[in-house]
């Protein structure tokens, strides 16, 4: 451990190389793009020693009302010295501070600390892993504004990253849409918007379309299951989404799958 370590700092994309290697350091599923986000549409605060970047955290807004914490990564030398729980509670004050409600996606060992923070759980998360088909699709024309009455706001802005980036492919049907991504250990699945009836089906067209690891953050175990295990899917984690200035989920039962426990 090497380095005095000042307080936190407000970091800006220049430090999106060393922020990528904390994820990678973890064996996160981010790439470099993803890093981006947070920097151009939200704030990305940090500890630094010795000039090296040594713990992370991110808050996300999406529209007026509420915001994602996430991205909340130490290296291993600098564990358990609560600097994670701190940038936490910065980026929550961040959210806060400008009338938003404050959401994340927690591993349960974490749930506890989240909750001395003001965090109470609202639902579960599953990560489900598998391997994709390799069967060529072509994108469809999705319809981004289902997202917003079911996720709760507007992230249309993330959406419409995710699919300018090479290698991703949207699939889409009369009432929803899925989006499959490239990530940096798996390919990623989600967010998937649709009615019950149509999400199996789209699920199912990302997977075939997929080629090597696939993770897909399931909300809706009984709409989405079936399908996964009958592709070989496993479950691979156990996440509980959180909120610190809500009671209930915001959006509605149309969200079956998360875009990642990092955008919601």
């Amino acid at each position: 451990m090497t380095g005095e370590i000042g307080g936190p700092m407000l970091l800006d994309s220049a430090w999106v190389p060393q922020a990528l290697l904390l994820s990678q350091e973890a064996g996160w599923n981010q790439v470099a793009e993803d890093w981006r986000i947070f920097f151009t549409y939200g704030r990305v605060l940090g500890f630094v020693a010795g000039g090296r970047l040594i713990a992370t955290s991110a808050a996300l807004p999406y529209g007026p009302a509420l915001g994602w914490v996430s991205m909340v990564l130490v290296t291993a030398e600098w564990r358990r010295r609560g600097l994670g729980t701190r940038l936490v509670a910065d980026c929550t004050a961040v959210l806060r501070d400008s009338g938003r409600a404050a959401l994340l996606d927690a591993v349960p060992a974490a749930s506890s600390i989240y909750a001395g923070l003001g965090f109470a759980p609202l639902c579960p998360m599953e990560r489900w892993e598998g391997l994709g088909s390799e069967l060529a699709a072509t994108s469809a024309v999705a319809n981004f504004s289902l997202d917003g009455p079911a996720f709760g706001a507007d992230r249309r802005f993330l959406l419409e990253n995710f699919l300018s980036r090479p290698g991703s492919v949207a699939f889409a049907s009369s009432h929803g849409f899925t989006i499959l991504r490239n990530g940096s250990v798996a390919s990623h699945i989600g967010p998937l918007v649709s009615s019950p009836q149509e999400g199996p089906a789209l699920l199912g067209n990302a997977i075939h379309a997929a080629s090597g690891r696939v993770f897909v953050d399931v909300l809706d175990r009984s709409m989405l299951v079936p399908t996964l295990t009958a592709h070989g899917f496993r479950k691979q984690r156990d996440f509980v989404r959180m909120a610190c200035g809500l009671t209930a989920l915001p959006g509605t039962a149309e969200l079956l799958a998360a875009a990642g426990p990092e955008f919601g």
